[in-house]
């Protein structure tokens, strides 16, 4: 077995919690956004991508 799947596995520094509280919080900001736009799809998708660049920056940071 590779180190990468021992474990705790290749995402061990994700902290999950967040990345799913940070996916929620994007979603419904590009809904916001959606609505604003006047474009559901592109609202969704840069309220989803937001939300997990934010989880994997906080994650990353509370692993420090």
């Amino acid at each position: 077995m590779s180190d990468e799947t021992t474990a705790g596995g290749r995402f061990d520094w994700v902290h999950w919690p967040t990345m799913a509280k940070s996916l929620a919080l994007g979603v419904g900001v590009g809904l916001v956004l959606a609505v604003t736009l006047g474009d559901f799809y592109l609202g969704l998708v840069l309220g989803t991508l937001n939300g997990v660049a934010f989880g994997i920056g906080w994650s990353r940071s509370r692993r420090r």
